[in-house]
């Protein structure tokens, strides 16, 4: 009775460990593809703005901070209205919705409106103005690259049950 007890640890620790491995190779795999996305990302906005090496060292900490500040943002709104649907709000909730709504769009202009200010010491103004263009067209040329990188998986052919030999 004990050595089965034993053997069925061994068993439990053996699988657990594997799916752990497993799950390392999943989670270092997902990190290269995010860290190639982040590379191809600042590739195309390098291309796009035809940043020179110094405009592109004070672009990007400028322009990541200002992406991370902008998620926060989002993040806090959505949080605060996912359980809610836009069409069974109350006069007193549609109105603070809007508020909110308003509140947001204001941030991510102030937001803007900084990153700019601090481009603007590192780089002309007549790049300055073509992010929100290369934003546009850098965020569909990444979505269709991570769709390349996505592994394909093969799905199993159905099993077809033979007809049975009539002689």
């Amino acid at each position: 009775m004990m050595k089965a007890i034993l053997k069925f640890f061994v068993i439990v620790i053996i699988v657990f460990s594997q799916s752990q491995i497993h799950a390392q190779t999943l989670d270092s795999a997902r990190e290269a593809q995010i860290d190639a996305l982040k590379e191809y990302r600042e590739d195309l906005f390098v291309e796009k703005l035809k940043l020179s090496a110094v405009e592109s060292n004070a672009f990007f900490p400028v322009y990541d901070l200002y992406i991370s500040e902008l998620k926060k943002a989002k993040k806090v709104f959505r949080n605060k209205w996912k359980k809610t649907t836009v069409e069974t709000l109350t006069e007193a909730e549609a109105l603070e919705y809007y508020n909110d709504a308003i509140a947001l769009q204001q941030k991510e202009i102030d937001l803007f409106k900084d990153a700019c200010e601090k481009l603007k010491l590192a780089m002309p103004m007549t790049k300055i103005v073509l992010i929100s263009k290369a934003e546009r067209e850098i965020r569909l040329k990444l979505i269709e690259k991570a769709d390349k990188m996505k592994v394909k998986r093969v799905k199993p052919k159905p099993k077809v049950e033979s007809e049975p030999n009539i002689k």
